[in-house]
């Protein structure tokens, strides 16, 4: 927990210094390592620097018969220039992928374009903000996972008392709560936290509010915006614990 809390401390301090206030945040949940080739491929056909019709571009992306790998590089070529028509075909594609397995490039690629659209017009410096599972307007989601404290099953009164406190301490700090999932022995929370918020502060106070009621809690709780953890990998974890 503590090392995203940093994260988002840093984040806070680093957009302040800079005197930041325009950013933009990643929606989709496109898996860090998809993220991590699309930004290669990027800076890759930034330093080629090759001409580029834009037209002819948008053709190649509409077309059935072009190949994924093609499209790949029309999408970054349109993303790469400050022009309304290559963000609107974007955003067309996206909205309705030809290719299903190009869903989470062309949601890169919009937002890569909305980032040089955005810096155009405004003459503003524009940051990009991801991570795994996305975020949401000015938020950004997180997975976290709960465990009762002896890894007992809840009782039936346990879990009123953690959809009540959570609930409450969540939406008292504006927290979207997406999903509330309570199992046999643990719960997980799928969220939309600002970024300028103290995270570990408002789920410490939750847990030490359900603990007041018998200390059924474990404190130590998991806390990603990396990626939803599967019950496999769940109970994998807490196997090992």
């Amino acid at each position: 927990m503590n090392g995203h809390d940093d994260l988002l401390a840093k984040l806070r301090q680093t957009l302040e210094e800079q005197g930041i206030d325009s950013f933009h945040i990643l929606e989709d949940l496109v898996p860090i390592e998809e993220q991590m080739e699309y930004f290669r491929y990027f800076e890759r056909l930034r330093g080629e620097n090759n001409p580029f019709v834009r037209d002819e571009e948008v053709a190649v992306l509409f077309s059935p018969d072009a190949p994924v790998s093609r499209k790949k590089r029309s999408l970054i070529l349109l993303a790469s220039i400050p022009d309304v028509g290559a963000y609107r075909s974007i955003e067309t594609y996206h909205s309705s992928p030809l290719e299903p397995e190009l869903t989470h490039w062309s949601s890169m690629a919009l937002v890569s374009s909305r980032i040089v659209l955005s810096s155009d017009l405004s003459g503003q410096q524009q940051v990009y903000i991801s991570s795994g599972l996305g975020g949401q307007d000015k938020k950004l989601r997180f997975f976290s996972l709960f465990t009762t404290a002896d890894r007992q099953p809840f009782t039936d009164l346990q879990k009123e008392i953690v959809e009540r406190e959570f609930r409450f301490q969540l939406e008292k700090a504006d927290v979207i709560i997406e999903k509330l999932e309570i199992k046999a022995n643990y719960f997980t929370i799928q969220m939309l936290f600002d970024f300028d918020k103290d995270a570990k502060t408002c789920l410490d106070a939750a847990v030490q509010e359900c603990n007041q009621y018998g200390n059924f809690l474990d404190t130590k709780f998991l806390f990603t915006n990396v990626k939803v953890l599967s019950e496999n990998e769940i109970n994998n974890l807490l196997e090992r614990k």
